[in-house]
């Protein structure tokens, strides 16, 4: 731990670009853009543990470590993830001088298994999902190392109150049609189209986001909505249906594709109903 006032300001100005506001000593922040303080107080509303000793936390794409860093002085046990070196955020400076525990790995979260990394009590993903080019294969992954019972505190944009015209103008699902809302919809951002920012991709409304989570095998319990973002707490739940289809469909990213193996619903392939193709297994003469 460093506590001299000038040294860490020292090192807080030779890290150069800061993501979160970190109060690293009492009274020096980190000049972060990012309203993680805002987020903060929406989490605990949602019920993020503010005693969490004896607890394993997860946080994904971490950046340069706020969250982590605050679950840790919780009480947790905390591991770090993102895609680039702790260096490159200033998660280094900061652990350095918060003298954090805190481990940091570099890693995709599509790389998440109980294997890897064990399982978690608490799961965060937050500014995440909209990010990703496969957003529900994140969400099976999360879900592999979340205990059950665990819990999921996800953040994401949301289109429920910001859809992206074809002009860049803006305007919410209530404007275009109120039955929007209930039906699940993801919004694509071609190339850079979001922001000027060619990492943004895919955006739910809170409808897809319910009900991508189920399929991974979350439940929602709470959700937020605030202007552009969605916050939510699910818990992990065990869906048997939901878990066979996702390990079929997994199979086909995994192993050479096999006509004859039964990939998706039926176990028998020659009860499957396939384009041009009569049940049974024989071609459709007129397809």
């Amino acid at each position: 731990m460093i506590t001299d006032p000038e040294t860490v300001r020292r090192l807080i100005r030779e890290h150069g670009r800061w993501f979160h506001e970190i109060e690293l000593a009492p009274g020096i922040v980190t000049p972060g853009d990012d309203s993680n303080r805002l987020k903060l107080p929406i989490l605990d509303r949602l019920g993020l543990p503010a005693d969490a000793r004896g607890l394993r936390v997860l946080d994904v794409g971490c950046s340069d470590g706020y969250f982590a860093f605050e679950m840790e002085r919780r009480g947790a046990e905390v591991v770090a993830v993102d895609f680039v070196p702790e260096e490159a955020t200033g998660f280094a400076v900061a652990r350095r001088v918060l003298g954090s525990r805190v481990e940091y790995r570099m890693d995709s979260v599509y790389n998440l298994s109980p294997e890897r990394y064990g399982r978690f009590d608490v799961a965060l993903c937050l500014g995440v999902l909209y990010h990703l080019r496969q957003p529900l294969p994140a969400l099976d992954a999360l879900r592999s190392v979340t205990a059950e019972s665990g819990k999921l505190f996800l953040a994401t944009l949301l289109i429920d109150r910001f859809v992206v015209l074809s002009d860049g103008s803006t305007t919410t699902l209530d404007e275009l049609d109120p039955r929007l809302a209930e039906i699940p919809l993801w919004q694509f951002y071609p190339g850079d189209s979001l922001n000027g920012d060619a990492t943004n991709c895919f955006a739910p409304n809170r409808a897809a986001l319910v009900a991508s989570l189920a399929e991974a095998e979350f439940r929602v319990e709470a959700c937020e909505i605030h202007d552009m973002g969605g916050y939510v707490r699910a818990i992990a739940v065990e869906d048997p249906e939901a878990a066979r289809y996702r390990d079929l469909d997994g199979r086909l990213e995994t192993t050479p594709f096999d006509p004859d193996v039964p990939y998706f619903l039926d176990e028998d392939p020659k009860k499957l109903t396939i384009t041009g193709r009569r049940r049974g297994g024989e071609p459709d003469p007129e397809s």
